[in-house]
């Protein structure tokens, strides 16, 4: 029986369907690499339009099914870091990207008025973000001896947002240091950044993945891959994985 192919991530990394045909033709560079690595593509893959939250439950229900093998592959990417999916500790501003997300029937939270995405609070956002990712991380680690994580953005620009926000926290005077969600980002004595081991890294001639997506995108105003370039972007990540693996 073959190992699997786990993929954890956003739209970036699901299925696309090629709208110039009539026929329900998708493209997807996780097809590709499964091909290349003779390994069975786990039938679940990216959420469009989600954030690491639901990226994590979906890591939860593989693990607590077991459907997750040490001898797998994962490819982890909790999509963009200022992306938020649910109202939890946001005081229940919804993310305009959450069109589906019915707060009313899941948390019993009543939202009488329509709220913007600026009034979220970025450090909030930002550094659950962080935490979510890198808790992920050291989740599927602990199952699976080959994980593999790529980032939209550049790790050290991420890195140090993190740190100047833990450092703020860190620093703030408060009567109330007891433990409570309402006092989130929680102050923390140690200041941990995110290993990043198995970064899955763009070609050197661009800083970032999403430098990458926006000169291989599908449109004007459409940043995902263009189908002619699934495969391509699976042979890049096919090759570092053997990179990584040789080291």
């Amino acid at each position: 029986m073959k190992n699997k192919l786990h993929i954890f991530g956003c739209s970036h990394s699901g299925h696309i369907a090629d709208m110039t045909e009539s026929s329900s033709k998708t493209f997807f560079w996780g097809d590709y690499l499964s091909q290349k690595m003779d390994l069975k593509l786990y039938p679940r893959v990216g959420h469009a339009g989600k954030n690491s939250e639901y990226i994590l439950l979906d890591i939860y229900d593989r693990i607590l099914n077991n459907d997750i093998d040490k001898d797998d592959y994962v490819i982890l990417n909790t999509s963009h870091s200022m992306r938020f999916g649910t109202p939890r500790l946001q005081q229940y501003v919804k993310h305009p990207m959450d069109v589906d997300f019915d707060s009313k029937h899941i948390l019993g939270i009543d939202v009488k008025q329509s709220l913007k995405i600026d009034e979220l609070k970025p450090d909030l956002t930002f550094d659950l973000w962080y935490h979510q990712t890198f808790g992920a991380w050291k989740l599927l680690d602990s199952v699976c001896d080959n994980v593999y994580q790529w980032i939209l953005d550049d790790k050290n620009e991420l890195d140090e947002t993190y740190f100047g926000i833990q450092s703020f926290y860190k620093n703030k005077k408060d009567d109330n240091s007891l433990y409570q969600m309402s006092n989130y980002p929680i102050r923390n004595n140690k200041i941990i950044l995110n290993e990043w081991k198995n970064l899955l890294v763009p070609p050197a001639e661009y800083k970032t993945w999403w430098d990458w997506m926006k000169a291989h995108k599908r449109g004007e105003w459409n940043y995902h891959v263009h189908p002619e370039h699934h495969s391509l972007l699976a042979n890049i990540l096919f090759e570092q994985i053997l990179k990584i693996e040789k080291t």
